[in-house]
């Protein structure tokens, strides 16, 4: 099963920074790790959104300004 490290740990001898996803077979070692709060389960279809503003090129260039002389 997958997981997601979500605080830095050393998994199995293996260094795994925050984010990382890690694929463990030994449940043991996955309950320890979920019960010190290390690792969360990741769902396997897991799908990004994008949530972004577009920008359209109808909207108005900003103004600028002329140093005076």
């Amino acid at each position: 099963m997958k997981y997601e490290v979500i605080r830095g740990c050393i998994i199995l001898g293996v260094p795994h920074a925050v984010g990382s996803h890690v694929d463990l077979e030994d449940n043991s070692v996955a309950d320890a790790l979920m019960g010190i709060g290390r690792i969360l389960p990741v769902a396997e279809s897991t799908v990004i959104e994008d949530r972004s503003i577009a920008v359209t090129e109808s909207s108005p260039k900003p103004k600028t300004r002329a140093k005076k002389k």
